[in-house]
């Protein structure tokens, strides 16, 4: 790899940030787990495991305060997020919530307005599953393929986010002068 390839290659927003305290990767493994983790408990929630439900509450949240990224972006995330998680134990009518999770997700990673498009992928998934998923004992496909619909969407963001290359979505990178004009 020359000294061009080095210059001109995409790297993460999220990962020029000054951070305050840690490692960009370990921070980002860590939120990573508790948000995944944390929702998983959530949804995992029944009449019979309701510590679960207290359990994913609190380390969601905590996931989206670890990642890196600015601190108002990650402040932003956690309450919507939550209470659309709660909203997905109402079964696959409720699928399209997936949307608000991978929303957040986008905003915290800092990726460029055209990778919000991808969006559009849980939403119409939503509209298809319940065509196939009728009773709330299938909840697990749900959760499964909405969770591969989500994983493929950010991948697809980040490949967007590649493509375009958009220095103009992360001003908190730029490194002009602040004018109070």
């Amino acid at each position: 790899m020359s000294a061009l390839d080095t210059r001109t290659r995409w790297h993460e927003p999220a990962s020029r940030l000054p951070l305050r305290w840690g490692a960009y990767r370990p921070r980002l493994m860590t939120g990573l787990g508790m948000i995944v983790v944390g929702t998983a408990c959530v949804l995992g929630t029944t009449t019979y495991s309701l510590p679960l439900l207290l359990v994913g509450s609190l380390m969601q949240p905590a996931g989206w305060a670890v990642l890196p990224s600015t601190i108002g972006r990650r402040m932003a995330a956690p309450l919507p997020v939550l209470g659309f998680t709660w909203l997905m134990l109402g079964g696959s009518g409720f699928a399209w919530c997936y949307a608000v999770i991978l929303a957040a997700w986008l905003l915290v990673r800092m990726r460029p307005l055209p990778s919000f498009a991808v969006l559009l992928l849980p939403v119409l998934w939503s509209i298809v599953l319940p065509l196939f998923v009728h009773d709330y004992q299938h909840g697990w496909i749900t959760v499964l393929t909405c969770t591969v619909v989500i994983v493929a969407a950010a991948w697809l963001a980040r490949w967007i986010a590649e493509r375009f290359d958009s220095w103009q979505s992360v001003r908190t990178l730029r490194k002009e002068p602040r004018r109070f004009e």
